[in-house]
């Protein structure tokens, strides 16, 4: 039996990458809730940002749980909460997008929609909609292919044994990320329809880097796993 275990040389770069990821982003989150009554801070989203960095953060802890002897506890960890933090992030960042577009060209159109989207605090409304789905997107997948420790043999070794939380995991990461991909199209798609605003309402451009970065990472991600199933796709589980 085999299982990535913590002295692999990927298993210490990426728990290192994401201790990296999680100091970093609790700092932001500590600047941000000192400046929280200051321009800028509200001009990024305000009380969102948290709960963007928030989801940030539990994922960047959830990265343990993909080392060492897979339990049906650490299961868990990576096929649910992992996937439900990173779709809040995602989601926030659409909602966004949209925000940044909607001010500046739907506000003017429709102003008694805006109204409504604004009194009765619609970029909440959204993310709390998306999550509510991707929970139920999350349970059915736990129904149908239950959580815990499988083994599959090693195709280029058929004497070693694979312990992965997942047999299916191509299928099930089709699943899981599906939601996502929507978002980020969606996403990217507002972002860029707000590309030629005014300068101090850039943050369209970022917004747009980082939809790009990541379709080109799932991209990556995708054709490793066709040409690849060792017992690295632990990661991708």
């Amino acid at each position: 039996l085999t299982y990535l275990e913590w002295h692999n040389a990927l298993t210490i770069f990426v728990v290192l990458l994401a201790a990296l990821g999680f100091l970093s982003t609790l700092a932001i989150l500590a600047i941000f809730w000192r400046h929280l009554q200051t321009p800028m801070v509200r001009s990024a989203g305000g009380p969102m940002c948290f709960l963007i960095l928030t989801a940030l953060l539990v994922a960047y802890l959830m990265v343990p749980a993909y080392v060492g002897l897979p339990t049906i506890s650490t299961c868990l960890c990576r096929q649910a909460f992992f996937n439900l933090c990173f779709t809040i992030c995602i989601s926030c960042i659409t909602v966004r997008s949209f925000q940044i577009v909607c001010v500046f060209k739907v506000a003017r159109r429709f102003p008694r929609a805006y109204g409504y989207w604004v009194r009765y605090h619609g970029p909440y409304v959204f993310v709390a909609a998306i999550t509510a789905f991707k929970v139920a997107i999350v349970t059915v997948n736990q129904l149908v292919t239950p959580t815990g420790p499988t083994a599959r043999a090693n195709p280029e070794d058929p004497n070693v044994m694979i312990l992965s939380c997942n047999p299916n995991y191509r299928k099930g990461l089709l699943v899981n990320t599906s939601l996502d991909l929507l978002l980020s199209v969606a996403g990217f798609s507002f972002a860029y329809m707000g590309k030629e605003l005014p300068t101090n309402y850039n943050e369209a451009k970022f917004i747009t880097f980082c939809m790009t970065f990541y379709f080109t990472s799932f991209i990556t991600l995708c054709t490793v796993m066709s040409v690849y199933d060792g017992v690295l796709v632990t990661f991708l589980d």
